[in-house]
Order: C-alpha cells, then structure tokens, then sequence
C-alpha cells in the first residue's frame, strides 16, 4: 500500500505530464532579438534593412526606434537598453564610446549629402541665395541635430560665394522660424508649407514627391557619414554590425541614394 507522500508525488508527476510544455507558448529564439536605435534619416531604408536581415537570420527580429541621433544618444546614455545605435554622424558614437557605454568599434556605413528643398510647386525659393531673402521661412532642426552642423558647413561655403559672406549669413540666420527635434521633423513642415526651404539629407529629399531640391552651387558639397556601434555585449550585436557594414546592406544603402565608404 502506498503512503499518502508516495500518491502525491504519483498525481503530480500524472499531471506534469497531461500538461502542455511551457516552451510552447513562448516566443522561438527570443535571445535572437535586437534592439536599434537609428537616425530619422534611416527610417525609410531600415524598412528595406530590417527585412533583409530577418530573412537571412530566422529567428532574429529587430525592434528599430528612430529618432534625432542626439536624442537617441542622450537615452543610451541615461540607460535605455540598446543593442546597436547607428547614427547620423560619427561624433556621437565616439563620444558613447568615450564615456564607456560601447563595446567595440565605431564603424561608419554609409554616406549622404547635403541639400536644399521647397515645397513642390512653389516660387518662394529660385536658387540658393535667396535664403537671405526678407520674410522668407527656413525651417532648421536643432543646435544638437547632426543635420544642423552640416547644415552649417554648408551655408558657410554658400556664404563664401556670396559678395558680403557675413551679410549673407546673418540674414539667413534671421529668416530661421523654427527649428525641429530632426532632419525628418524639419523635412515635413516643408512638405506642409509651414516653410519656404530647409536644408536635408539628399535621401531625404528624393524620398518625397512634395519637395524639390534647389541647386546648389558646385563649391558647396557637403557629406555627412553615418556610424554605428555596438551598445550591448552581445555577440549577435557584433554580427548586425557587421553584417551592416557588409555587402548586402551596402546594396540596400546604395538603392536607396545613400554612398558606401570605401575600403
């Protein structure tokens, strides 16, 4: 005869058994998810980005936040839970990395321009020097934003065309009505009319059928390089950025008007 400890044990190993396994309900290679924080400026091509790597990595699915690179970098360095954080410039990577909160190299990945828009359809803007126009609207993102600084660089080579650089500037500067959380933010009150010109991303630009770029003169090129880096210790964030600084996002950066550092 069994003792009553020997029956308990028999019913619970019985219903063990009869129960469904608790794997089964969870999610398959959970380990394998990433999270991304991204520039604004990549929205569009990460769409293209995260299915290529899904496909090729089964199992791994990407979590992707985008944002204004100063503001992403500002929540990885309060403790966001990041894997990989590709930005739109190389400064604020290294600056994460210089404050220990990286693991691995700044790696760049890809390139873009600089250049001027209006809304379609619209008369405000003829060419460049009319940012210094009286009343005309520039929408601008902010002191932080990557876009800004290269925005800067490029209105002090269109300053250098002018006959009075320092006038041309200054009226420039006056005729900035806002300035936007990123280059995205800045691109849509464009699309809207809310402003007569902004300066963006050349993909950016060619992504929207509701602005048209404005010429630039040829001494006025400026490019804006891309990096990533590992924000986590975990190997497969070391795999995404290689496989980002690799061959087959490099097509998918390159389709969509983006350059590709070289070797």
């Amino acid at each position: 005869m069994r003792s009553p400890l020997g029956v308990a044990l028999a019913v619970l190993i019985f219903v063990a058994a009869c129960a469904p396994a608790i794997a089964s309900t969870e999610e398959p290679n959970a380990d394998g998810d990433l999270t991304v924080f991204a520039a604004a400026s990549l929205r569009d091509v990460f769409v293209t980005l995260e299915q290529a790597w899904e496909a090729q990595h089964p199992g791994s699915a990407l979590t992707i936040a985008h944002d204004g690179s100063n503001i992403l970098a500002a929540q990885i360095g309060e403790g966001a839970q990041v894997d990989v954080f590709a930005s739109a410039d190389l400064e604020r990577p290294r600056q994460l990395a210089a404050a220990g909160l990286t693991y691995g190299d700044v790696v760049p990945f890809a390139m873009n321009r600089v250049t001027l828009v209006t809304p379609t359809g619209t008369g405000s803007v003829g060419d460049a020097a009319d940012l210094a126009l009286p009343g005309l609207r520039i929408v601008a993102a902010g002191p932080s934003v990557p876009i800004t600084h290269y925005a800067d660089e490029a209105l002090a080579q269109l300053a250098a065309t002018m006959t009075d650089a320092d006038a041309f500037a200054a009226a420039v500067a006056a005729n900035v009505v806002s300035r936007e959380d990123n280059v995205r933010a800045a691109l849509a009150k464009v699309e809207l009319g809310e402003g007569d010109a902004a300066f963006v991303y050349r993909t950016d630009a060619r992504s929207s059928d509701r602005v048209r770029e404005i010429a630039l003169p040829a001494s006025v090129d400026v490019e804006a390089v891309y990096a990533a880096v590992p924000v986590s210790e975990r190997p497969l964030a070391m795999e995404f950025l290689a496989w980002l600084a690799g061959p087959q996002a490099a097509d998918i950066l390159d389709a969509a008007g983006f350059e590709v550092p070289g070797p």
